[in-house]
């Protein structure tokens, strides 16, 4: 989804993902009305340029969400998207550049498999972000889960299947 600042991308993410109420409408995933479930219980995430846990080393950073859903991935599965996502660092995230803090916060969402990611124009800033989100979004689709993100850059859309435009709160298909 693109749209300028102000549109209400992150108000309709934030919407989708539980942290505010809808006015009108309805969340439905998998054929299953969420509305009125907690953000907890949904099965969706929200990763923003600023989601972290910055005093985590890289690699429980990325178990977190797993840990949390008592999910065990394979090493193969973790490695293989460290790899993919280009994670081949080490440390307190917290010391991280803002690029690799980005990598790590998207990195655990795929491994916490949750029904949806929603991804709040944290693939902004990102090298080869072409590329990363490509390769994001295969990890996703093996794992069952659907990604919606945003982006103030129509082109944006082209890396997408869908593209809808946001404008003063109205989200309207273009492809």
């Amino acid at each position: 989804m693109a749209g300028k600042n102000g549109s209400g991308k992150t108000t309709l993410l934030r919407a989708l993902a539980g942290f505010l109420r809808n006015v009108e409408g309805y969340v439905v995933i998998g054929g299953t009305n969420v509305t009125n479930y907690s953000a907890d219980k949904r099965d969706i995430i929200l990763v923003t340029p600023s989601t972290c846990f910055p005093h985590l080393k890289v690699d429980s950073h990325i178990m977190w969400g797993a840990n949390l859903k008592k999910l065990r991935p394979s090493k193969e599965y973790v490695m293989g998207v460290k790899s993919g996502l280009g994670i081949e660092f080490e440390g307190t995230v917290g010391n991280l550049s803002r690029g690799m803090r980005q990598r790590v916060a998207l990195a655990t969402a795929l491994i916490s498999s949750p029904r949806v990611i929603l991804v709040d124009e944290a693939f902004l800033g990102l090298h080869d972000r072409e590329a990363f989100i490509s390769v994001y979004g295969t990890f996703a689709k093996e794992g069952g889960a659907d990604v919606i993100f945003s982006s103030q850059d129509e082109a944006d859309g082209q890396l997408s299947d869908h593209l809808y435009v946001m404008n003063n709160g109205l989200a309207t298909l273009k492809r």
